[in-house]
């Protein structure tokens, strides 16, 4: 038969089972919100690492367009640069 302190018993493991549970939601919710202030700073990150990326290439196009015109500018002049 079933006994009012084993009923109490019950009550006071569920007890604790729903505290813990409240502890591990409002953490997961501590982290969630954490997470979401986050998330702009690193999608600004990825668009300035982006910008970054299309400038080199834009550069590099450049450099290489300058060293295409230094050469045919040296041959024009007859300088022969030592490599």
């Amino acid at each position: 038969m079933v006994t009012s302190e084993d009923i109490d018993e019950v009550l006071s493991v569920l007890d604790v089972m729903m505290t813990r549970s409240d502890d591990i939601f409002t953490k997961a919710k501590i982290v969630l919100v954490s997470s979401s202030r986050r998330l702009p700073r690193l999608d600004s990150i990825e668009k300035q690492l982006e910008i970054s990326e299309d400038e080199r290439l834009v550069m590099a196009h450049q450099l290489t367009q300058l060293h295409d015109w230094v050469e045919r500018a040296t041959k024009r002049i007859d300088v022969k640069f030592a490599h």
